[in-house]
């Protein structure tokens, strides 16, 4: 215990040790001291474990699995706000992910087809359908989640149930799908379609009308498709007429535009397509021919007999009562029969045509409006009949070479065109170029006016240090020479022996007091100069 009363005994000695040392030592050890204290901080800041983003997950519960397996794998861990996962940097992340996704945390709370693996005894054909439906929807909340700005999904099946003996009374599956978009991102047309036919192409049986599609502001989105067939042909027949349309008035517009001027030229275009299209079966049957026909079915039937003739007793009964005596018989002859039949069936020449005029999506006539502004200079140049002829000859050349003969029809007119929308627009962009320019120019007026005033303000107050200086310095010199002529003055006089340092000190003491109390301005001049010098 003597250390401890020893180092209780220094402890308390420290102020009246701290009170002995100068100014200058306190400040040496304050310094030493906080300079140890810096170097630890920054010593803890430096070896402080560094925190990189391992993941980020969309909602709490998702985050939820993830931070189980992280404690599970003893990885430490941060959670930040946003739902964002942090782990040290000496860990590897493609690691530590690749090691969550093996354990299947990531897809976050959907599962998909792996919760089938997870079997029981005792699961009923019930449960099983629903284990079924359960990861069905959760592979299509999957992929769906996959399309370009879509941030979650939430798929609900309806399916029919089904036994091993009996069907459920509803037949026909149903889908609903809740998509909930990113911030500033809307799902086009095409990726509904995209959507619904995921799904149909997933659950068996399913129509696409009973696919229901929502985003997340409750817009039935898949009620916004053509889902009809006839609907759809008819929009896929509009489409093309436009597109058709489009093509032609550019094809005419473009090179008319470069002759006459940009805004000079309108083109008003139709085109009228033929949807036309016929199937026909022609059957034509011919006679056959005996000799050469093919033969379908034959019959032959032949019929031959021989009979043996003779002559007997008279005819009668008295030939027949007892005692009867008959005549010697005596052969007659021989007959004989012989008949043939035949009966043949031929096949019937037979000759089928299917015949088919499919003329769908074919340009049946085209018709061209061509309108010139009549105020273009080019008209001016040129006759109107050279130009109208110039212009036939593009059009014929241009659109009559993917046309049928005579299906296309022009008409080109030159009427001057208003150019109020025009000027209204050139005098609004002429009065924001002038305001402009206006405003360029006040901001440069205005900044020259603060570098001109800057500048002035910088000279004259260097002039007045250069016009002080030389006051100060004609100040100096004068009360330079005055001292010089009073000590020669002093010096002049007689002094005792030995007194002569103190008497000139005192003379010059009561000259400097009393040029202090007449002239203070020149005493300050002094100092001043002094001070610059020994700056």
């Amino acid at each position: 215990m003597d250390w401890f009363r020893k180092f209780l005994d220094w402890f308390a000695n420290i102020p009246k040790w701290w009170s002995g040392i100068s100014k200058s030592q306190k400040l040496i050890i304050i310094m030493i001291a906080a300079s140890v204290i810096l170097a630890a901080v920054f010593l803890a800041i430096i070896n402080a474990p560094k925190y990189v983003l391992l993941l980020t997950t969309k909602t709490e519960q998702d985050a939820g699995p993830v931070i189980q397996q992280l404690e599970s794998l003893g990885i430490p861990y941060i959670v930040e706000a946003g739902n964002k996962i942090l782990i040290p940097s000496n860990y590897n992340v493609y690691e530590v992910r690749m090691r969550l996704a093996s354990a299947g945390v990531l897809g976050g709370s959907k599962r998909g087809f792996e919760i089938l693996d997870e079997t029981s005894l005792g699961a009923t054909s019930f449960d099983k359908q629903v284990r079924y439906q359960i990861a069905l929807q959760g592979e299509l909340e999957r992929t769906i989640s996959t399309i370009q700005g879509v941030d979650s999904v939430r798929v609900v099946l309806t399916l029919p149930k089904y036994t091993y003996y009996v069907r459920g009374e509803m037949s026909e599956p149903r889908a609903s799908v809740m998509v909930v978009m990113k911030p500033g991102q809307s799902l086009a047309k095409e990726q509904v379609v995209g959507i619904v036919s995921l799904v149909q192409g997933a659950v068996e049986g399913i129509k696409p009308e009973n696919i229901k599609v929502v985003d997340q502001t409750g817009r039935d989105l898949s009620g916004l498709l053509n889902l009809d067939t006839s609907t759809a042909l008819a929009s896929t027949k509009m489409e093309l007429k436009v597109n058709l349309e489009n093509y032609y008035k550019q094809k005419i517009k473009a090179p008319l535009e470069n002759v006459f001027g940009p805004g000079r030229v309108e083109v008003i275009t139709d085109v009228k397509l033929n949807w036309e299209k016929i199937e026909k079966q022609i059957t034509t049957y011919t006679a056959p021919n005996k000799k050469e026909g093919l033969v379908r079915s034959k019959e032959t039937e032949q019929e031959y007999s021989t009979n043996q003739t003779s002559v007997g007793g008279p005819v009668g009964t008295e030939s027949n009562i007892p005692p009867t005596t008959y005549e010697t018989t005596s052969t007659g002859g021989q007959t004989t029969y012989q008949k043939s039949h035949e009966i043949v069936n031929y096949e019937l020449n037979q000759i089928v045509e299917n015949i088919v005029k499919n003329s769908e999506g074919e340009i049946e006539n085209v018709t061209l409006s061509v309108i010139i502004d009549a105020s273009s200079t080019v008209l001016e140049r040129t006759p109107k009949d050279q130009v109208e002829n110039l212009i036939s000859s593009i059009i014929q050349k241009s659109v009559d070479a993917n046309t049928p003969e005579g299906s296309v029809t022009y008409a080109i007119a030159f009427i001057p065109f208003s150019r109020e929308v025009e000027e209204s627009l050139y005098q609004q962009v002429q009065s924001m170029t002038e305001l402009q320019k206006m405003r360029t120019r006040l901001v440069l007026l205005l900044l020259a006016s603060i570098l001109i005033f800057f500048a002035t303000y910088l000279g004259l107050l260097q002039y007045r240090k250069v016009k002080a200086r030389k006051l100060m310095m004609q100040r100096y010199k004068a009360l330079q020479e005055e001292a010089q002529r009073t000590i020669e003055e002093l010096t002049q006089e007689e002094i005792p022996a030995g007194a002569e340092e103190e008497a000139l000190l005192e003379q010059l003491k009561a000259y400097l007091q009393q040029v202090a109390e007449s002239a203070p301005e020149d005493v300050a001049t002094v100092l001043k100069v002094w001070i610059a010098e020994k700056g």
